[in-house]
């Protein structure tokens, strides 16, 4: 709540408007019913659990690419597919409201680390697939999960230190 004051009075509010404001949002968050305040407890970890399967599908998805194109294609494709799910999983995370610092920086490692290692356990799955069909379309794992998790920490990057969005600043 003092941040929502600082960010307040930074912007010109009076004493009086802050202090309506901050008891609107403390009343709502006192009506709030009993459900809807378990669900907003457990919504972080439901959203946690599905961005990591979301993850796990794209890196499955990726397989047959992987095994069909190779080079800039096959890296165009990959950086693209992480710029969209980078996107929506920023989209989710910015429309979470009472997620504070410390849930955002939490996601912010652990969602790229797991995309990281799904991408090259992915990409050494297709590599001995295409061992056993004897196809000669090797790519190296660490740069295919490279490549998929900067794109995918590309739109948090941007959001947040390029264009300077203020979501985060909760406390």
């Amino acid at each position: 709540m003092e941040n929502l004051i600082k960010r307040l009075e930074k912007r010109g509010w009076s004493k009086n408007e802050i202090s309506k404001a901050v008891e609107i949002i403390h009343n709502a968050k006192q009506l709030k019913t009993q459900e809807t305040r378990f669900l907003e407890k457990r919504i972080y970890w439901i959203l946690l659990v599905v961005i990591i399967a979301a993850n796990f599908a794209v890196s499955v998805a990726l397989m047959p690419i992987l095994i069909t194109l190779n080079g800039t294609l096959l890296y165009f494709i990959i950086i693209v597919l992480g710029i969209v799910f980078g996107l929506l999983f920023e989209l989710v995370i910015r429309s979470i409201e009472h997620l504070e610092k410390r849930h955002h920086l939490f996601l912010v490692v652990l969602i790229p680390l797991i995309a990281l290692i799904n991408a090259f356990f992915i990409s050494k799955t297709s590599n001995n697939l295409m061992n056993i069909l004897n196809l000669r379309n090797i790519h190296t794992p660490i740069i295919v999960a490279i490549a998929y998790a900067a794109s995918f920490v590309l739109p948090y990057i941007v959001y947040r230190f390029i264009l300077k969005m203020e979501y985060y600043a909760k406390e």
